[in-house]
């Protein structure tokens, strides 16, 4: 089979050499190339594996050997849905890769947000005096989605001493309810079409004025313009974000960059050494393991 491994994966390939001598492995780096460009470099592909440049219907329609995707990471909502459910092509991603890194983030932030980490960082260069913070212990941490990243939060927040209010499918418990109670809310939900804005003004103005905002899983779930309005209008003391509605480069320019009280990072949840070798290393396993399953 002849396999192209699209961008940079974290994986270390020498390691699978054994496993794939028998097939033709080309690496490139398509990030950042248009639709055409990538087609004309592999629209022979048995097999591709990529980290989160995305793969649209076009390329996809055109690639009449394509049987399996690989995806170095936790979402496929960058590979077009529709047309591999038509054409009956494989996808696998690598769930739980990132898990912990991302919970980890999720508390980072939330110690920043207590603490004033940042503010205090800034000011300490000019003979400012300290800025007051809070502890999390006894505060409530709202958690909207209890998948394993969520599950894992919960877990690292128990330490803390902080009380958990969880919102999933099956819960009792409504979102109106979590959003008014908590003193921290922690987001990690997939991205789909009924949870695209789901976190929009109404919910927002619920918010206890001296409760944070943590967003770590897909940038679009917030409505961003309401989380501007309410931030600017004091409904909640602040938010921190990892995503937003567009990958990084975030543009200076950005709503929630220009919002008072916000931690931005470049989406760095996935992106620890552990986490980055771990997504390679899986995506290479579902491509050895598909290979096997289909040549038997």
């Amino acid at each position: 089979m002849k396999i192209f491994i699209l961008e940079p994966t974290g994986a270390t390939l020498s390691a699978y050499q054994k496993q794939l001598a028998s097939h033709e492995i080309v690496e490139i780096d398509s990030r950042g190339w248009r639709d055409a460009k990538l087609l004309e470099a592999i629209h022979d592909a048995d097999i591709v594996v990529l980290t989160n440049r995305p793969l649209s219907k076009y390329v996809i329609s055109n690639m009449p050997n394509l049987k399996f995707i690989a995806v170095a990471f936790a979402g496929i909502d960058h590979v077009d849905a529709e047309t591999i459910l038509a054409r009956n092509i494989t996808v696998k991603n690598a769930a739980g890769y990132a898990n912990t890194a991302v919970a980890e983030l999720v508390m980072g932030l939330m110690i920043s947000l207590a603490r004033r980490i940042p503010e205090n960082n800034a000011e300490v260069r000019h003979g400012a005096l300290t800025n007051s913070g809070t502890q999390l212990k006894d505060k409530i941490l709202g958690i909207v989605g209890m998948g394993a990243i969520g599950k894992e939060v919960a877990r690292l927040a128990a330490a803390f001493q902080m009380q958990i209010l969880a919102y999933d499918r099956k819960s009792l418990l409504t979102l109106e309810t979590l959003f008014s109670q908590s003193d921290y809310v922690s987001l990690h939900i997939p991205l789909l079409e009924t949870t695209n804005g789901i976190i929009n003004l109404e919910l927002l103005s619920k918010m206890k004025a001296t409760a944070y905002l943590i967003n770590c899983a897909r940038g679009p779930i917030i409505n961003e313009q309401d989380l501007s309005v309410a931030l600017k209008q004091g409904m909640l003391a602040g938010a921190a974000l990892d995503v937003f509605d567009v990958e990084p480069p975030i543009p200076g320019s950005h709503i929630l960059l220009q919002a008072p009280n916000v931690i931005a990072t470049p989406h760095i949840g996935f992106n620890t050494v552990e986490a980055v070798a771990a997504k390679g290393q899986m995506a290479l396993d579902n491509v050895v393991e598909f290979i096997c399953e289909n040549l038997m």
